[in-house]
């Protein structure tokens, strides 16, 4: 680990020292990046990933964001995706991210967080990423989470180009993405494709199985819009692998399959007014043979499981924002209607029966933000939102959230925030509605916190330095009892407090170097990496973009008993600009094997396998 800083920081140094002409150009671009005009301070500790980032991280999927997320880790699933892990939560626990693309949340009923199905999502049409810690802000709307990422899509107007993208890596995988931008009279249009092709290691498990994921991915996006007037988007995609280990612990084969649907609709009306109607639909089939069989919930074993699944989400939105002197108000109220189906279950290819619970949730909010500027540089945001949950078989129930937040620039130098939040996580629906194996639960009830954060910033020429803390109480979690094979309500408390520093150093416009550390603890055992560094250096010069990036998790027991070894992620970058249309870029992704694992099985992988890619970009 010392080496690779002594590395990163010589290199800082050096390029640090040396100035080129497109100083000009990249304030330039630096001032009209997109962020600024989106960004929210008073929503939470706000990470910020600019357009200028994602291009030089060489980021084309948007695990290769997550995976750098303070107080998070990426880890491998048995099923072969990948999903964000708490720290220091287990692998099992439930993480509740909220991901939108502009004002449309991405949803997955099936899986209860949207990072399992999205994180190989390609991110060429995306501008910049949000990424906000310090719980669910109420201007964001929806369901309640614990960290909220909001991406954008690239502004039609600025790109008015078309992009080609075609990529290949030392494990045989590639990857091909299109993107056409233009604008007519008034209107401006966006379209993507992505096809995708993942192949990883494969490995035996000391029970003898043989455990691969490969598989293939394809998505589409395009959007049509009037600036000030509508935006109007369709996205679809297609994932299927091989079900990696699968929900045995012998597997023989299987495949995992996802398709997913959305259609958002944003008007934008000439008082303040905003209407957003969207609908989701997603589609899971699930094939598994398992040798040594595959206990179901009704005790029974299957050695072949297929499944089909799926959910139907619609939603209204409606918001109005004013300004009446220093008072910034958002009020807002929204209607959710979400279905689940289960088309087939088989076990051992006969048709199975298994107790499935509420199929349908409709959920109907209200909430309300005022922001109030007090001085020209301290404003108080307070806000109130209130849930109503009816499942049309349980007794429906109304869940609050309150929050209060300050913002304050105390001096040319030093600013403070602070956030304090009561809040609930709502069960997702593997725990009330159906999982094949184990009982659902529809009298479960949503859990129950108080957040409390604090962050300081002190900025002094070219140096920024962010210390954060933190502490949460919860109650009424939502736990696994083995005795009765269903999720119940914990009457015990549990504590949670975290801590994170961030320095960035910009030597110019062009290079920057970025210092990360944070520590979490709660009240029992730690069941994953419970602290963690993140090193990004960007440099240029000449036609050079180089980017180096290491990501550090400390060891831990996992839950069942096994020791996992600190991960040490060391990527690097390098992309030439050969001519004003044409890019070649390289990247090295995990290049010392060393990153953070997961046991499955007795297996222990990555979730960012070790690879070289090498990428051609061509601007029409």
């Amino acid at each position: 680990m010392k080496i690779y800083l002594v590395l990163v920081l010589l290199t800082a140094i050096l390029f640090g020292q040396e100035k080129n002409l497109d100083t000009l150009l990249s304030q330039y671009r630096e001032a009209g990046e997109l962020y600024k005009e989106t960004a929210e301070e008073r929503s939470g500790h706000v990470i910020i990933f600019s357009r200028a980032d994602l291009d030089r991280m060489q980021a084309y999927t948007l695990n290769d964001v997550l995976k750098t997320i303070r107080h998070f880790t990426l880890k491998n699933t048995k099923i072969g995706m990948s999903t964000l892990v708490k720290s220091p939560y287990s692998e099992a626990s439930f993480s509740s991210v909220k991901i939108f693309i502009n004002s449309h949340e991405l949803k997955s009923i099936t899986a209860g967080t949207a990072t399992v199905q999205y994180g190989k999502m390609g991110l060429n049409f995306i501008d910049h990423i949000e990424i906000y810690q310090a719980s669910n802000a109420i201007s964001f709307g929806g369901e309640p989470g614990n960290m909220t990422i909001k991406m954008y899509t690239k502004d039609p107007s600025r790109e008015n180009a078309t992009v080609l993208q075609t990529s290949i890596d030392s494990q045989g995988g590639g990857r091909a993405q299109f993107i056409e931008a233009s604008t007519f009279n008034e209107y401006s249009y966006l379209a993507n494709l992505d096809f995708n092709k993942n192949n990883y290691d494969n490995y035996d498990t000391p029970q003898g199985a043989h455990l691969s994921r490969d598989g293939k991915r394809v998505q589409a996006y395009i959007s049509l819009q009037k600036k000030d007037d509508f935006l109007a988007e369709l996205s679809a995609s297609g994932e299927k692998s091989d079900i990696f280990s699968g929900f045995g612990s012998s597997i023989g084969e299987g495949f995992f399959q996802a398709k997913n649907f959305y259609l958002n609709f944003t008007k934008y009306f000439k008082n303040d007014f905003k209407l957003t109607l969207g609908t989701t639909y997603e589609r899971i089939e699930v094939e598994n043979k398992d040798t040594l069989g595959i206990t179901l919930q009704d005790s029974t074993i299957a050695n072949e499981l297929y499944m089909q699944n799926g959910s139907r989400t619609n939603n209204i939105i409606l918001e109005k924002r004013s300004i009446y002197a220093d008072n910034h108000i958002l009020i807002g109220t929204e209607a959710r209607f979400k279905e689940f189906y289960l088309n087939e279950l088989r076990s051992n290819g006969v048709d199975k029966s298994l107790i499935v619970g509420p199929r349908d949730l409709d959920i109907y909010m209200f909430y309300l933000e005022d922001q109030y500027k007090f001085h020209k540089n301290h404003s108080i945001t307070l806000g109130v939102k209130f849930d109503h949950y009816r499942n049309h078989e349980t007794k429906s129930t109304t869940e609050k959230l309150l929050r209060f937040a300050y913002n304050g620039q105390l001096s040319d130098s030093f600013s403070l925030k602070f956030f304090a939040q009561q809040n609930y996580n709502y069960p997702i629906f593997a725990q009330t509605t159906f999982s094949p194996f184990f009982f659902p639960n529809p009298n479960l009830k949503a859990s129950q916190g108080e957040m409390f954060k604090v962050e300081g910033v002190y900025k002094k020429d070219a140096l920024t330095l962010a210390v954060g803390t933190g502490m949460s109480k919860n109650k009424n979690g939502i736990i696994y009892d083995k005795t009765t094979n269903t999720y119940i309500n914990n009457s015990a408390s549990a504590d949670f407090k975290q801590i994170f520093i961030n320095t960035k150093y910009r030597f110019d416009e062009d290079n920057k170097l970025i210092l990360e550390y944070f520590i979490a603890k709660k009240d029992k055992y730690n069941f994953s990496s419970d602290k963690g560094a993140l090193v990004q250096l960007f440099n240029k010069a000449g036609k050079f973009n180089f980017y180096q990036e290491f990501i550090y998790r400390s060891s831990y027991t996992d839950m069942f008993g096994y020791k996992i070894d600190a991960g040490y992620d060391y990527s690097a970058g390098a992309i030439y600009r050969y001519s004003k249309n044409l890019d070649l870029k390289l990247k090295g992704e995990n290049i010392f094997d060393c990153a953070s694992k997961s046991n499955i099985n007795g297996v222990f992988t990555s979730a960012i396998e070790r690879r070289a890619i090498f990428t051609l970009e061509y601007t029409f």
